[in-house]
């Protein structure tokens, strides 16, 4: 409770410290404050004391036996009953997600030890860098610091991006990467256009390609839109030259461990494959919703005002005259993943996280608006500035509804002391475990949930095993 209160004046303070900054014209000050408050909320949040149950135990365990096999990744070290290849929730090897986020977590806990916190380290950290660019991001696209910095401040405070980043909820750590990648590869193809350089292309084709390491094929968003901010700034064969360079390079970084996995585990490879495709047309393991979940769930995971800023945008770019690439630049980020997951059967609140930069983007632009045009009349002025207030503070409200400061985790710890209370020997075999999956990840040895035949034990008994 007390570092629960710590963390609100903590808050406070350092985006007070932000919006004071900015008053006085100190925008790196302003910047780095946003930045420091969205770590210690998300290093708060990284302090839970036990896995969460979805998705994080599995990635979080997977991960621990990387740790001594990084290219062959299990869910259960060693194969000692039978198992069926299609569940990846009890299985063996385990191509459920593409390895770059679990690698990553493997090295974490490889050098500083084992535990939740270094699972959750490299999401903290990228999900942290992620408010950098968004700022650079939102700057470069707009010409104005102070839309970077609005985009930066709800990326922040994000209640959705800081839960996914601390593993609280579903699809966790690798939609954090997946959006730091995508984050980078724009951030290389926006400097392209600042100063062309090979340099630049080629980083943005290593990022994109470690996004597909990540999570598959959506990381081919930076494609179209390489395109939009390119299009008549550069000579039709020059662009399209660069953008087969771009492709060449993201298929060197991302294919080799698809050949890899598929010719070492090509039943595990083909189903996986099978049932990414499956997600298309089928509500799949309870997260099946309807056409418009998104449209609906933006409110909650974004802003409730939302619809009004995207409304303005649209409208922004039909009465322009000219294109303004950036607006579209912004517009395709939004709507290509939107459409595409929205007409997707199964449906989950983090699968459009890499394009929330966006929107806060632009959230920014439609408050910059409302604070530089010259209202009509005092009413109109006031209006203007509630709802600007109103947005910041839905922003704050969110965010801190989703950290939940002052949330008591007795019985996560109760629950982790009793998983981690006996001590066992690493050939050990236990049956009819509660909580298998924690239990192999604060333990050595292998635990399942069902009891077995007595044949099965005095077989396991014979070849080394403790059995219990």
């Amino acid at each position: 409770m007390y570092t629960g209160i710590f963390i609100l004046f903590f808050l406070f303070l350092f985006y007070g410290l932000s919006f004071l900054s900015y008053r006085h014209g100190n925008i790196k000050l302003a910047l780095v404050a946003i930045i420091l408050a969205g770590l210690g909320l998300r290093l708060f949040c990284a302090l839970d004391p036990m896995l969460h149950p979805w998705d994080e135990r599995y990635h979080g365990l997977v991960a621990k036996n990387m740790m001594t096999d990084p290219f062959v990744p299990k869910l259960y070290p060693e194969q000692v009953l039978s198992y069926d290849y299609k569940n990846w929730t009890a299985n063996y090897v385990w191509l459920h997600k593409q390895p770059l986020p679990l690698w990553t977590m493997a090295a974490s806990m490889k050098i500083f030890g084992v535990s939740e916190f270094t699972l959750r380290l490299p999401s903290i950290l990228l999900s942290t860098f992620s408010i950098f660019l968004t700022f650079w991001i939102g700057r470069f696209l707009s010409s104005s610091e102070r839309v970077g910095l609005l985009a930066a401040f709800f990326l922040s405070i994000n209640g959705l991006v800081i839960e996914l980043a601390s593993g609280r909820v579903s699809t966790d750590h690798v939609d954090t990467f997946f959006m730091l990648l995508i984050l980078m590869s724009l951030f290389f193809i926006l400097l392209n256009v600042k100063r062309a350089k090979k340099i630049w292309l080629t980083l943005a084709g290593v990022f994109c390609g470690l996004a597909i390491l990540t999570k598959w094929l959506p990381g081919l968003i930076v494609f179209p839109l390489y395109l939009i901010i390119n299009f008549k700034h550069k000579k039709y064969l020059e662009l399209f030259l660069e953008m087969v360079w771009m492709l060449f390079v993201t298929i060197l970084v991302a294919l080799p461990w698809q050949w890899y996995a598929y010719a070492n585990f090509p039943l595990e490879y083909n189903w996986e494959q099978d049932y990414n495709t499956l997600h298309l047309f089928e509500g799949l393991e309870g997260h099946g919703q309807p056409w418009w979940y998104f449209i609906d769930r933006i409110r909650i995971t974004i802003n409730e005002l939302i619809y009004l800023v995207f409304g303005w945008f649209v409208f922004q770019i039909f009465k322009s005259k000219k294109i303004n690439k950036e607006h579209l630049f912004l517009l395709t980020w939004l709507l290509i993943p939107f459409l595409i997951f929205s007409a997707a059967a199964t449906k989950m609140q983090g699968y459009l996280l890499f394009t929330f930069p966006g929107w806060f983007i632009v959230m920014g632009m439609f408050i910059e608006k409302l604070l530089t045009v010259q209202p009509t009349s005092s009413k109109l002025k006031k209006g203007y500035l509630l709802i600007v207030g109103a947005m910041m503070i839905l922003a704050l409200r969110y965010g801190l509804e989703r950290v939940k400061p002052l949330e008591d985790h007795s019985a996560e710890r109760s629950m982790k002391i009793k998983l981690t209370q006996k001590k066992y020997s690493p050939n050990t075999v236990l049956f009819g475990v509660e909580h298998p999956i924690e239990w192999m990840f604060y333990n050595e040895g292998l635990a399942y949930p069902m009891e077995v035949e007595q044949g099965v034990k005095d077989s396991l008994k014979a070849e080394g095993w403790l059995v219990y």
